[in-house]
């Protein structure tokens, strides 16, 4: 099999205090969309050259966050990294013809702005608790592909930004890579791996219910 090369991106977990806690703001991609049509997502996107140009490898995603939220959300976010935690990394599993090398970015809301889709490439936008995303999502009403799964899971233990935030900025993090394979009996079971060392992190975890690149069940 040949792997294609997962292309590094970055994505934003906008935050905004809540009644109870915090929301996030999640984005619905539209059905035309080549990867993860239909599904909501966090805003972001692959980074372009100019991003890393003269710069260190964080700030070049950090560039690239910045100007993807703008893009897609009109929302202008500081490019402190104090003000965008690296929180995650998550990489497309290697089966799919179109990979991505994403890295996870915390960034709280911006004062006096909002934000909306200015993008063709998102159709519904909308702020949301991780734990009431998580039960619409079991519900069948919040498509999501597993690392938007996963990150708003991690989420989800947190009541207070500031907690979430001074945790991620401790975190140790790897570049975890979803990889199928079959049991005993011959069912799909899946693996979260190291998708630099091949360590396996997670194991024995269920299927993914959707298609990166269909948007259908599997």
């Amino acid at each position: 099999m040949t792997v294609a090369e997962a292309r590094p991106a970055a994505t934003v977990i906008l935050m905004r205090a809540a009644e109870n806690g915090f929301e996030t703001f999640l984005m619905r991609r539209t059905a035309t969309m080549r990867f993860a049509p239909g599904m909501y997502v966090f805003p972001g996107g692959r980074v372009d050259d100019g991003d890393f140009s003269g710069v260190d490898e964080l700030t070049g995603y950090i560039n690239c966050a910045v100007r993807e939220v703008l893009e897609e959300t009109g929302v202008v976010l500081p490019r402190h990294p104090n003000d965008l935690v690296f929180a995650d990394h998550w990489v497309t599993p290697e089966f799919v013809p179109v990979r991505y090398s994403a890295r996870f970015f915390l960034a709280k809301m911006p004062l006096g702005q909002s934000a909306s889709s200015m993008s063709t490439e998102t159709d519904v936008v909308t702020w949301i608790s991780p734990v009431k995303a998580l039960t619409e999502t079991a519900a069948g009403r919040l498509p999501m592909l597993m690392p938007t799964f996963m990150v708003l899971k991690w989420l989800a233990e947190f009541d207070d930004m500031q907690d979430l935030i001074a945790v991620a900025r401790s975190r140790r993090i790897k570049p975890q890579l979803p990889r199928p394979s079959r049991g005993a009996d011959g069912t799909e079971v899946w693996s979260i791996v190291d998708a630099d060392t091949g360590e396996i992190l997670v194991a024995n975890q269920p299927a993914p219910k959707l298609s990166e690149l269909t948007g259908l069940r599997r």
